[in-house]
């Protein structure tokens, strides 16, 4: 499968959905297995939306008219991460829905709907230590299964350091866990600077803190 045919654009508001099913493939399975769909559908479009209203640089990648990846960037300002206004109401809509949802769901369902958000609460933590890392954040890079390891991850993340530079960040932070495939990134070279084990309830849950140059 070739990456010629492969373009990169700014993500569309008719993009959530596409995105969701990236997401839904990734890390919804138990509760598609489960028969949870609406459950699956409302996790992956509020997480997706939770990162975009945090990712004034967004982009999709696309073989054709279909979406095949996602990558969404954050900036902060003194610490504060920017808000992108365009998907600002949508977030807000999806986190009605989420709370409502929470009131009645099991606590494994919870942590599903909210597990992106506790991080997110990490990374702003990490910001405010006034790290010179923290100019930036790659928010989300997400690949469809069938187009891993064919070298578009690392085109997305040199897409993404390029649209940082020309805003002037020099540097920039992701966060990964022991649970994901934190070692693509240790793969292409970047730094390990920091590790929170606060989300640790017993199961050895790491976060782990990556940083680079722009």
């Amino acid at each position: 499968m070739s990456l010629d045919t492969i373009q990169i654009r700014e993500v569309a508001l008719s993009d959530l959905d596409a995105v969701a099913d990236i997401y839904s493939a990734l890390w919804c399975n138990r509760l598609r297995e489960s028969g949870q769909l609406e459950d699956e559908r409302l996790v992956a479009r509020f997480n997706v939306a939770m990162q975009l209203n945090r990712s004034p640089l967004s982009f999709v990648a696309t073989d054709g008219d279909h979406v095949i990846a996602a990558c969404f960037i954050g900036i902060f300002d003194n610490g504060t991460p920017r808000v992108n206004p365009t998907w600002e109401p949508v977030y807000q809509d999806l986190l009605a829905q989420a709370t409502e949802r929470a009131k009645t769901c099991d606590a494994r369902l919870e942590g599903n709907l909210f597990g992106d958000s506790r991080e997110k609460a990490t990374a702003d933590a990490f910001a405010a230590t006034g790290s010179d890392y923290a100019q930036g954040q790659l928010n989300l890079i997400i690949i469809l299964p069938e187009y891993q390891g064919r070298g578009l991850g690392r085109r997305l993340i040199e897409h993404a350091r390029a649209e940082l530079r020309k805003l002037g960040c020099s540097k920039f932070f992701l966060m990964s866990d022991n649970r994901s495939d934190y070692e693509f990134y240790d793969h292409l070279g970047m730094e390990r600077i920091a590790e929170n084990h606060d989300q640790d309830t017993g199961d050895g849950f790491i976060v782990y803190v990556y940083g680079d140059e722009a």
